[in-house]
């Protein structure tokens, strides 16, 4: 089972898996995590989105 992490943690691994802060910035995204935690919810849908190829320097990260 995956460890849970705080949510400073969670936005640092979002930032390093390529999301970005484009909608609403991290402050804003950091308040929502901490009132509306959906983020194992989110996450169940991550293999419907593209990673960059494991040659590129973004490997593992979103397209």
């Amino acid at each position: 089972m995956k460890q849970l992490l705080t949510t400073n943690e969670l936005i640092s691994h979002m930032k390093e898996k390529g999301i970005r802060f484009n909608v609403i910035n991290e402050e804003e995204a950091k308040a929502f995590l901490e009132n509306n935690n959906y983020y194992m919810k989110l996450a169940s849908y991550r293999t419907n989105y593209p990673k960059c190829d494991e040659n590129s320097s973004r490997a593992g990260k979103y397209e």
